[in-house]
C-alpha cells in the first residue's frame, strides 16, 4: 500500500491486507499539526481491503480522539471497501464517509477561525470574563426574540455571551459524521448572531457542538463555561407538536443553570 499526504489529507493507494497503521501514522500525525480540526483520509485509490485492514482505520480513530475537537473523516470509498468496513464493529459505528475530499473539507474547517483549540486556551478565555451566558441559536424564527432578551439581559448584567447551534446527529450514524447541509446552516446562523452582538459591543463566542440531544448538550456547555443563565428560544406556537414539548421539559429537568424559556410573540 502507498500513503501519500498534502494539506489536510492522507492518500491511501493500493490493497490494504493488513493492518498498516504502523505506516499511516506519521502522515496523520504530521496532518494534525498542521489542521487541528482533523484529518482527511482520501480513499479513492484503495484497490483492495480486508476485515485485517479495516482495523488500521480502528487504529486512527483512536488516535484522533486522542486530540482534542478533532475528527477523522473517511472520503470516496468504493462499495466494495465499505462493504468490508461495515463487517468491523469498531469501525463501523464510529468512522464518518462522505462522498468527496471537498466534502469532508466543509464540514472540518467549518467555525476553524471562531473554535478555540486546547483546553489551556479555553480556560485563559474563561478567566477573562466574570459572566458568561449561554444562547441557543435554532436558526429559526425564534432565534429574533432570544437575541432580544439576551441583549436586554447583557444590558442589566454584562457579560460574555456564548452562541452554541447544537446540530442532532441521528444515533445511525458516528457523533462526528459530516452533517454538510445542516452545519452549513448553522454557520450561517453562528455568524448572524456573532455580527449582531459585535456591532452593539457584546464579547461573544461562537460553538457549533454535535449532539444526539439538545438537553444534555446545552448542560455540558453551561458547566464548561460556568454559565450565569441558559437561554433557549421556543417556537409561538407549539400545538399539536409533541417533539418540541418533550425536549422542554427534558430542558427543565436535566439544565442546571437558570433557565430562561424565549417563545416569540403570538399573533
Amino acid at each position: 500500500m502507498i500513503v501519500e499526504s498534502y494539506e489536510d489529507v492522507v492518500i491511501l493507494s493500493g490493497p490494504m491486507r493488513s493492518n498498516y497503521w504502523e505506516t499511516i501514522h506519521t502522515a496523520i500525525s504530521l496532518t494534525l499539526k498542521r489542521h487541528p480540526t482533523g484529518v482527511i483520509i482520501d480513499c479513492s485509490g484503495l484497490t483492495e481491503i480486508t476485515t485485517d485492514g479495516a482495523e488500521t482505520f480502528h487504529d486512527a480513530i483512536d488516535f484522533v480522539k486522542e486530540h482534542d475537537r478533532a475528527r477523522i473523516v473517511l472520503a470516496a470509498v468504493s462499495p466494495e471497501v465499505m462493504e468490508v468496513l461495515r463487517h468491523v464493529p469498531e469501525v463501523r459505528s464510529q468512522l464518518p464517509v462522505v462522498e468527496t475530499v471537498a466534502d469532508a473539507r466543509r464540514s472540518l474547517d467549518l467555525l476553524v477561525k471562531e473554535e478555540d483549540h486546547g483546553k489551556k486556551k479555553k480556560k485563559e478565555v474563561l478567566r477573562a470574563f466574570d459572566r458568561h451566558i449561554v444562547a441557543v441559536i435554532s436558526g429559526d424564527s425564534a432565534d429574533e426574540h432570544m437575541l432580544k432578551v439576551t441583549e436586554e439581559l447583557v444590558d442589566t448584567m454584562p457579560a460574555k455571551v456564548v452562541l452554541l447551534y447544537p446540530i442532532i446527529v441521528p444515533r445511525e450514524l458516528p457523533l462526528t459524521a459530516p452533517m454538510p447541509k445542516e452545519e452549513e446552516y448553522a454557520a450561517v446562523a453562528l455568524e448572524q448572531g456573532r455580527i449582531r452582538m459585535c456591532e452593539r459591543g457584546t464579547p461573544c463566542d461562537v460553538r457549533l457542538e454535535r449532539t444526539r440531544d439538545i438537553p444534555t448538550i446545552l448542560q455540558e456547555v453551561a458547566s464548561e463555561v460556568d454559565a450565569a443563565h441558559v437561554i433557549v428560544g421556543l417556537a409561538s406556537d407549539l400545538k399539536g407538536n409533541d417533539e418540541h414539548l418533550k425536549v422542554l421539559k427534558a430542558l427543565l429537568e436535566r439544565v442546571k443553570r437558570p433557565l430562561m424559556i424565549v417563545r416569540g410573540r403570538r399573533d
